[in-house]
């Protein structure tokens, strides 16, 4: 049922205009990828750090979840399933691994959950983040890269993570050094996560003398998505006792200048020093440090820059 869902998707994609295939691509790639990393930074660093925390810390959390039950499942892509499948040439480029669940529509739950959830208050932001999200998972399936169950699935653990994350933030808000158990807890329940597996065991299927998915490859994600989410939950700590930094009420100037020092240092720290630390420590350390740094940066050090920035700039805190 499933591979006839996408064989028929895949019958009008192919005979859609271009201006549709260009618009879904840009759905299940860039925009996906956009909304991950870009919006929630820019909305923690100059709108609502507090409710925009949310979004981060749920994308965290459900990237590590997707991942480990990729790894655990190891489903093939549907292609691979069927021959009559014929996925989206510049789609497959960035459908690599395992199927199940969809990291894209994972990443875009969690983060548009996440920001709807914060904002609920006021219906729109909630329905504009589910549509959205939505779209983002069926263009996954138009772009024949991944089955419905893998779109429902990664679109159900990201919901489910905005919900577990609302309620552990408002526990750590109501006494002193709760937030330190969850990052304690979160660290210990991630190293298990990364041991669990790096030892599991694989399948090693070869088509044409083709290995269908690299292990290591996974193996790869893996680490980025611990170190993503230990970023995030050790940066979270760290802003909230020695740093606490303010958002809203900026000036343009200061959101100018938070917006091009945030996105440097995070720029410099992903790119060049993250290179630098993977060519150092190995694919597997060094993608845990490179995505540990660069999202604790984001969250803990770029604040911190923006308390001189505001000195700067004569801005008096409230």
């Amino acid at each position: 049922m499933d591979i006839g869902y996408l064989l028929w998707l895949q019958g009008l994609r192919q005979s859609a205009p271009d201006v549709v295939q260009t618009f879904f691509s840009f759905m299940g790639s860039h925009a996906a990828t956009v909304l991950t990393m870009l919006i929630p930074c820019v909305m923690y660093w100059c709108i609502d750090k507090q409710r925009s925390m949310l979004a981060l810390m749920s994308y965290g959390m459900s990237s590590v979840f997707n991942q480990l039950l990729k790894n655990t499942v190891c489903c093939y892509r549907p292609w691979v399933r069927d021959p009559r499948v014929t996925p989206d040439p510049v789609a497959i480029k960035g459908a690599t691994g395992y199927s199940f669940p969809s990291g894209h529509t994972q990443s875009s739950s969690s983060v548009l959950g996440g920001f709807g959830w914060a904002w609920r208050e006021k219906r729109w932001p909630m329905v504009l983040g589910l549509v959205f999200a939505l779209m983002v998972g069926f263009s996954r399936n138009f772009l024949g890269v991944h089955t419905p169950q893998d779109v429902a699935m990664g679109f159900a653990e990201g919901l489910a993570f905005v919900l577990v994350c609302d309620r552990l933030i408002e526990w750590a808000d109501q006494a002193p050094w709760r937030d330190l158990r969850i990052v304690l807890w979160g660290c210990a329940l991630t190293a298990l996560y990364l041991v669990y597996v790096t030892v599991k065991p694989y399948p090693m299927d070869y088509v044409d003398g083709k290995l269908l998915v690299d292990p290591q490859e996974m193996l790869i994600d893996c680490y980025k998505t611990g170190g993503l989410l230990v970023g995030v939950l050790s940066g979270w700590f760290v802003e909230r006792y020695w740093i606490d930094f303010h958002t809203g009420g900026l000036k343009l100037t200061q959101i100018l200048s938070r917006l091009i020092a945030g996105a440097l240092v995070v720029l410099v720290l992903y790119v060049p020093v993250g290179h630098a630390i993977v060519g150092l420590a190995g694919e597997y350390a060094g993608q845990f440090i490179r995505h540990a740094l660069t999202f604790f940066a984001a969250v803990a050090v770029v604040p911190m820059l923006y308390l001189r920035l505001d000195a700067l700039f004569g801005r008096g805190e409230p």
